[in-house]
């Protein structure tokens, strides 16, 4: 696949990104089973565990701003959602190590998903139990990819640190608020933030194709193929790491509308949910690596060109 000449147009590559898991379905089903299964369980768990609770502190709240603080009522209610019980340790624990879980999945899931991509593009058609194997044995190295993602990991928790200490236009009173300097400040850094996701899928895709570029050195690469080589599709993949989840998004907020009303539809549309959520998921991914390997091609013809260039001068 990698030998095919490919198209002018800066979306053809989102149409190999397309027929790449077609190449492997033996690969990419049981990968995507995955992506849609932890898709579905994170979601189900909003539905049952996090929206109740945010409901039932809400409405705690609203009853505490609603009753006279001298009253008896007020105290009973002030005690309930005082924090420091049990319950809230209990609950913080458990929402600690959702996250590390969380993390942990979402690592062995990018890792798989871009190594999966790679081989395939690359010629290799191995099924799920011979990649791991081959990832097992060493053959296949998941040491850059790690390094990158955990670089990755903390610009992003630099970032948020960043981005708590910006006032959201919604917090500062509508459109004002969005024509306010902050304002500015706070959707140019959203936009940054969605560029930065792309530059660090770039990279970890590096990492994944190339033993030799991990880390930072792997998301300079991402930068200059990125900003230089493909910018047309480098916005393309920053226009796709938007779109997609907006697009899927949805159906999650129709879930919790339902999950009141009818178990049943509440679950369908959660596992519709899932299985969206997985695919787009996948198919950024993919898009990610075909992007990553018709950008290298094109830095070598560019580089090519450039000592031929400093020779005949």
């Amino acid at each position: 696949m990698a030998a095919k000449v490919t198209s002018s147009s800066c979306f053809a590559f989102l149409k190999e990104a397309l027929i790449l898991p077609t190449l492997n379905p033996k690969l990419f089903a049981p990968v995507l089973l995955l992506f849609a299964i932890t898709a579905f369980l994170d979601s189900l768990d909003d539905v049952v565990f996090v929206q109740p609770l945010v409901d039932d502190m809400g409405s705690r709240l609203i009853a505490v701003n609603s009753t006279d603080p001298l009253g008896a009522e007020y105290t009973k209610l002030t005690e309930e959602t005082e924090p420091g019980g049990s319950g809230t340790k209990l609950l913080l624990i458990t929402i600690a190590q959702l996250v590390v879980g969380g993390l942990a999945l979402g690592l062995v899931k990018q890792i798989l998903a871009l190594f999966a991509a790679s081989t395939t593009y690359s010629g290799d058609r191995y099924s799920l139990a011979e990649l791991l194997r081959e990832l097992v044995k060493g053959r296949i190295s998941v040491k850059g990819p790690s390094v990158t993602i955990a670089v990755v990991d903390a610009l992003d928790f630099a970032s948020a640190v960043l981005a708590a200490l910006i006032p959201t236009p919604a917090l500062m009173g509508g459109l004002s608020g969005v024509l306010s300097v902050q304002g500015l400040v706070s959707h140019l850094a959203n936009h940054v933030s969605l560029c930065f996701t792309v530059v660090a899928l770039v990279g970890v895709t590096a990492s994944a194709v190339d033993r030799r570029c991990s880390g930072v050195r792997a998301l300079r690469q991402a930068w200059r193929l990125v900003t230089r080589v493909r910018r047309k599709e480098g916005l393309v993949l920053v226009l796709m790491a938007y779109l997609g989840p907006t697009a899927v998004t949805p159906l999650h907020g129709f879930a919790l509308g339902y999950a009141k009303r009818s178990t049943a539809a509440c679950l369908c549309l959660l596992a519709v949910y899932g299985l969206l959520s997985g695919a787009q998921e996948l198919f950024s991914l993919a898009a990610t690596t075909v992007y990553y390997y018709q950008a290298m091609e094109s830095k070598e013809v560019i580089d090519a060109l450039c000592l031929l260039v400093s020779v005949h001068v």
